[in-house]
């Protein structure tokens, strides 16, 4: 008999973001302020769907404050006119920021409603050729400088450094950029397979050392997509299978309602992380000021909650000698209830750097 399908909010129920936000509602109040607290999201775009909101005075989100680097001067809207292939997926960006921040009551919630997200146009689809990696180091520099982005988002990747070595410096120093100023960039681990002597798995930017890479994990807590020896570069591991999330249905008039099941990727992985990081800047954020964690201190500190506070894998995800893992599953209420690290013992992550294998 074919496994049975998982909950729709399995993976929310997972990484416990529903109990971890009700944490922050009582600390802050029911009118939640988010004193600042915002999240690029660089993507394929957005689409007009019903889960957020874009037609009242509280959209999920912040359209005008977006960048469409592929279209420049326009609005970063997914226009889902193009062919998909390999990793070229219409409407990619709209999935992922449903997950993330997706709010229509009795239908679908995201992992982190309310948060304040601005979205980016950088791309047709997953995998980054040399001009998308310049459009995404652009977007950081701009969701960094222009918007004030305290989280960036990214569930694209670059699968080989080879032949892109002048497109990775710059955007290293973007990354390097965001790093100083405190931004916390989550990136997925990747999962596409293909010649080991070609591809560099987990992929960049989330493989540089100053992001938060995200690995993927099914319904039963076992690793979806695994890096072998590489699994040391995981820092974090969310739901990234059977995920119920909005979809756009080229042909069908805006707003779209559609939602359903079929998500898969760490890019889904990394948008619940990146919810995990807002709650957890805005519920610390005058211990973290009163603290001194300033600047990369900051992102640090949220590695090391992430990697003292995770729920234990299951499954093949048990560690061995052969694979051992410090990581484990996001777990946002200890995550928020965990205590801060010494200042002392954080030390800076090296520059970003990419390192062909």
């Amino acid at each position: 008999m074919p496994a049975a399908k998982p909950s729709p909010t399995w993976n929310i129920d997972a990484v416990r973001s529903r109990e971890a936000m009700s944490r922050v509602y009582a600390e802050i109040g029911e009118e939640l302020d988010w004193d600042g607290v915002l999240i690029g999201h660089l993507d394929t775009g957005f689409t007009n769907h019903t889960v957020f909101n874009l037609d009242t005075d509280n959209p999920a989100l912040l359209v005008e404050r977006g960048r469409n680097y592929m279209a420049l001067g326009e609005p970063p809207r997914d226009p889902l006119n193009y062919a998909g292939g390999l990793g070229i997926v219409p409407g990619h960006g709209m999935r992922t920021a449903g997950v993330l921040c997706g709010n229509k009551a009795a239908t679908f919630t995201g992992v982190c409603p309310t948060v304040p997200v601005v979205p980016y146009r950088v791309s047709n689809g997953v995998m980054l050729t040399k001009e998308r990696i310049t459009n995404l180091a652009s977007a950081v520099m701009d969701a960094v400088d222009r918007n004030q982005a305290s989280v960036i988002s990214i569930s694209l990747g670059v699968q080989s450094v080879a032949g892109n070595r002048s497109e990775m410096h710059t955007l290293g120093r973007a990354v390097d950029h965001a790093y100083e100023q405190g931004v916390i960039i989550c990136g997925a681990a990747g999962q596409t397979e293909g010649p080991p002597q070609l591809m560099d798995f987990p992929v960049y930017p989330g493989r540089y050392s100053r992001c938060i890479l995200v690995g993927g994990i099914d319904a039963r807590w076992r690793v979806c997509f695994d890096y072998e020896k590489d699994r040391k570069y995981i820092d974090v591991w969310a739901p990234a299978d059977d995920i119920w999330r909005p979809n756009s249905v080229s042909g069908v008039p805006e707003p779209f309602q559609e939602v359903s099941d079929g998500g898969d990727g760490t890019s889904y992985a990394t948008v619940h992380v990146a919810g995990a990081a807002a709650m957890w800047l805005r519920l610390r954020k005058q211990e973290l000021d009163a603290g001194g964690y300033v600047g990369w201190q900051r992102v640090e500190a949220f590695r090391a909650m992430l990697r003292s506070t995770y729920q234990n894998l299951k499954g093949n995800d048990v560690p061995t000698k052969k694979t051992p893992t410090e990581t484990g599953l996001l777990d946002c209420v200890r995550l928020l209830d965990g205590k801060l690290p010494k200042l002392a013992d954080l030390e800076m992550a090296p520059l970003a750097e990419p390192q062909i294998h």
